[in-house]
């Protein structure tokens, strides 16, 4: 089931809205539809190591005695899970602001993908591409798809946010941020009619 609804997921916040980015853009078809399926395995190979090694850097610069730490599936073994950071967790400050350090980051880039888009930091659409999957549509995902998750209650970072502090600061950490990730993702697919500038 789990499978099931991040394939969804995955459709709906990362490839959706790279194809509409780049159906509303001038761009012809055969310049980027080939680009969908690479900028999808480059976003694949890297959101889960990124998200984790957010955590690994928070537990390190903490002090806490860090257990194990598996930064990607193991493909090879047939795993296709998530990487994860185990580490002494006791609920304290420390820990809010380690599990905190992923989603600090995706603010980070929501900010910066938002900038390069606007000042049409390039021209060519695998580069364009790469900027919205990896600064923004991926910290979309991630924000998404961590909150939606805690609201099935299924155990993920933000009950670990609210053990360590409350569920009301963990719900409203998550609706303020997800709301940020979608208004930054609309601001961006607006920017599409402008890409790549026309010669007047």
């Amino acid at each position: 089931m789990n499978l099931i609804i991040n394939t969804i997921e995955i459709a709906l916040f990362i490839v959706l809205p790279l194809i509409l980015f780049y159906q509303r853009s001038h761009w012809n078809f055969k310049t980027w539809i080939f680009l969908i399926p690479v900028l999808y395995l480059i976003w694949y190979l890297t959101y889960g190591m990124m998200h984790e090694l957010c955590h690994l850097a928070a537990v390190k610069l903490s002090g806490k005695e860090i257990y194990e730490v598996q930064l990607i599936p193991r493909f090879w073994q047939g795993e296709f899970g998530a990487g994860f950071v185990e580490y002494d967790f006791q609920g304290d400050t420390r820990d809010f602001f380690i599990i905190l350090a992923p989603y600090a980051r995706d603010v980070v880039f929501l900010a910066a993908g938002y900038f390069f888009i606007r000042k049409k930091w390039t021209q060519k659409a695998f580069w364009t591409g790469l900027v919205l999957v990896l600064l923004i549509f991926s910290p979309l995902y991630d924000l998404l798809d961590n909150y939606l998750a805690y609201l099935i209650w299924q155990m993920n970072d933000f009950n670990a946010l609210a053990v360590s502090s409350s569920r009301w600061l963990s719900h409203g950490m998550g609706i303020v941020l997800t709301f940020f990730a979608i208004f930054i993702t609309i601001r961006v697919l607006k920017e599409a009619k402008v890409y790549p500038q026309l010669n007047e």
